[in-house]
């Protein structure tokens, strides 16, 4: 049974005025109501001085926001909620002992009708027991997931008195429960189920790597080993690129139980490598399939390649050609004009054309040819090149004019004056692009000023300023530092000549900031071509057998607006096996899908979608199933976890061997079931929609009765 109890009604002034002027509108309606041209009748003349002071009254509303708090009381039948960790950890040499005891435990629960349960079994995800007499554990969920218990609790809310759950306590898939878990104000009782004493076991534990390297270019893979009671003795390591054998080490276990050994690793192409690191198993191992560890790192073919455009020699070309040769992954390739139609090395505009970024550097100048400028141009418009633009004052505003559709801004004069500008960085902006080396606001605050033209420059739509002018420290019009990315092109301009002195100033006590800067420029502005217009990748890259791999494609059209009515089909193939699924769209140009592979190794998978008779692919994916099981890697129980997360709780912990109390305890909770519950709802009368549609509708009605009655 529900009921309703108003009980406030708060305004934002004290209710006695309202009610004083509620009586002043009143009389007030009445005085101009009661002589009318022409005369009317007394229920009309009555009906109109009703209308009024309604539409008053509701105005009044309006003007002192009162807000109505209703409260709804409800009687709710609580009831224990019981969670069976159904996950592969607990599949043992005595798992039919093990479910024998389950299964006694839950026929003891659900038996009982001093008991309200009702029974789920979780490993990743929580699923429903519909009949617990009927239902079997059969123990084989990839993983353990404890937060969508507690999800789950809080979810049920009020209808829940108490929770038990049955596990191992091993969690290996989402957050760590504990924090969450406190907040459920219900006690939580655990039963342990499992063996905690340590077996003997040789394990590759972790693996520290780059994600993305380039090739040609070494790295170190660093891999800790753990060992449970083989102290002393000796193994073998192997390091593996796509299956073929790079380099063995033998290793003496330490008495510690860790070992950390390195590999030099340094791949010959570019793509997607997969790596493995296994340990030769000893004799007496628990188990051997935590024996291997497989990662897939991203190589990068070849080094960005810039091209500088500069329309004279100066400093700031001079800095930023050094700043950009730091980085030893980019190729620095340099057009720099020294007077009409010369140029201080041979012209090669092919490098244009393969460059990744643009850096375009006091240019256009006045004496810049056309041809060049025109193949700037088309590079930009047509290959959608990303590039950097130094706005200095060798820059000529009206040679700049041919490129003003690919501007990040535009300039309203051309005024050649200059003014000396200080920067002032908007750190939120800066900080979600660029790295903590060039974000720091004590640095951009001691910055030397820059000369900027006096001209009235705005950002255009889809910009952003990232560093604003200042002069004598109060803030112009201008920007200084600007943005902007928009479908496949990306710009980025400094809107001032006389960069060096940033150079020189930072170069004593911060001598990687102008580097940083400058270098966090070429990289945000190649992110541009690694956009793709259709794309389909898996949640992660290693998975343990039976477990659900998840995809998710994304499809944009040429200016990046996501398309969500097209017809995605992904195909998956391991070896000769082919496996066909349809996408299923989720909004915002995103498609899903899921599939769960019954074998171990790599699978490959690519998407190809069908909009209007248009066919767009994917590139190649692709995901290894593990023969190692997440959960067999460390199958002890963590009956310290379990007795931390009931005791948070008010709750207490059970071995699964003796749960006698908590049956006495869960009798005691549920003995009185049904619990009261209330929940406040507020209703804004100022800000109803429905309060202005009735004033209109009084005002429309007062209106047409006048004007029936010939009134004036």
């Amino acid at each position: 049974m529900i009921l309703a109890e108003i009980f406030s009604i708060s305004t934002s002034v004290n209710p006695w005025l309202i009610f004083v002027f509620v009586i002043i509108l009143s009389a007030f309606t009445y005085y101009i109501y009661k002589y009318t041209i022409p005369n009317v009748s007394l229920p009309l003349k009555t009906f109109l001085i009703i209308i009024r002071a309604l539409i008053f009254i509701l105005i009044l509303i309006m003007i002192f926001e009162p807000v109505i708090s209703v409260v709804f009381h409800s009687n709710v039948e609580s009831k224990t909620l019981v969670f069976i960790d159904n996950s592969n950890s607990l599949a043992a040499k005595d798992s039919s002992k093990r479910l024998e005891q389950i299964n006694s435990l839950i026929k003891n629960i659900s038996g009982r009708s001093d008991i309200r349960s009702q029974i789920f079994f979780f490993g990743k995800k929580v699923d429903s027991v519909q009949d617990a007499g009927s239902s079997k554990l059969n123990f084989i969920e990839a993983q353990t997931n404890f937060s969508t218990v507690i999800d789950l609790i809080k979810k049920k809310g009020t209808s829940v008195n108490s929770a038990v759950i049955l596990s191992d306590g091993i969690i290996n898939d989402g957050n760590d429960p504990t924090y969450q878990v406190e907040k459920l104000q219900l006690p939580v009782f655990t039963v342990g189920v499992g063996d905690s004493t340590e077996k003997k076991d040789i394990l590759i534990y972790n693996v520290q790597y780059n994600n993305t390297i380039y090739a040609e270019k070494p790295t170190v893979i660093e891999t800790a080993i753990k060992n449970i009671g083989f102290g002393g003795g000796n193994t073998r390591v192997a390091f593996y690129e796509e299956n073929k054998l790079l380099d063995t080490k033998d290793i003496l276990l330490s008495e510690t139980g860790l070992n950390k050994i390195s590999f030099n690793y340094k791949p010959g192409s570019g793509g997607e490598k997969k790596l493995s690191i296994s340990v030769s198993p000893l004799k007496g191992e628990v188990t051997t399939s935590n024996n291997g560890k497989v990662i897939f790192l991203n190589v990068l073919d070849t080094k960005l390649k810039v091209c500088l455009v500069a329309g004279s020699p100066s400093a700031d070309v001079s800095a930023i050609s050094k700043a950009i040769t730091t980085d030893k992954n980019i190729l620095l390739r340099k057009i720099i004009q020294t007077s009409a139609n010369k140029f201080l090395s041979e012209v090669k505009t092919s490098a244009i054309d393969s460059a990744d970024v643009l850096f375009l550097v006091d240019f256009p100048s006045s004496s810049t040819p056309q041809n060049l400028i025109d193949k700037i141009s088309s590079a930009v418009n047509n290959q959608n090149k990303p590039f950097f633009i130094l706005l200095s004052s060798n820059v000529d505003i009206r040679q700049l004019r041919s490129l003003e559709n690919v501007l990040p801004f535009t300039i309203e004069n051309n005024n050649t004056e200059l003014i000396q500008v200080l920067p002032e960085l908007n750190s939120d902006l800066y900080s979600s692009s660029f790295s903590t080396g060039s974000n720091k606001k004590e640095i951009w605050n001691n910055l030397p000023p820059v000369s900027q033209a006096a001209v009235k420059i705005q950002i255009k739509p889809g910009s952003n300023s990232l560093v604003s002018a200042k002069v004598r420290n109060i803030p112009i019009a201008n920007p200084l530092v600007i943005s902007r990315s928009l479908g496949k092109q990306r710009a980025f301009a400094i809107l001032a000549g006389d960069i060096w002195k940033w150079q020189l100033q930072t170069a004593e006590k911060h001598p990687e900031f102008f580097d940083n800067f400058i270098n966090d420029i070429v990289k945000w502005l190649n992110l541009s071509s690694q956009q793709k217009q259709f794309s389909v990748s898996t949640d992660k890259k290693i998975y343990s057998p039976n477990e659900e791999v998840n995809f998710t494609a994304q499809l944009y059209d040429n200016t990046f607006s996501p398309i969500d009515t097209a017809q995605i089909e992904l195909q998956i193939s391991k070896g000769e096996k082919k496996f066909d699924l349809a996408l299923t769209p989720a909004g915002s140009g995103i498609y899903n899908a899921a599939f769960t592979p019954n074998e171990s190794g790599d699978y490959l998978f690519s998407a190809s979608s069908l909009l209007s008779s248009t066919k767009m692919k994917t590139g190649i994916g692709r995901f290894s199933v593990s023969e190692t099981q997440i959960e067999k890697i460390d199958t002890r129980m963590r009956p310290a976890f379990l007795k931390m997360l009931a005791k948070s709780t008010g709750g207490e912990y059970y071995s699964i061997d003796n749960y006698s109390n908590l049956l006495d305890k869960l009798r005691g909770i549920n003995r009185n079931p049904i619990k009261e519950t209330g929940t406040k709802k507020e209703y804004n009368l100022w800000s109803d929609e429905r309060v202005l549609l009735l004033i209109i509708i009084l005002f429309a009605a007062e209106w047409f009765l006048r004007k029936r009655s010939g009134m004036i």
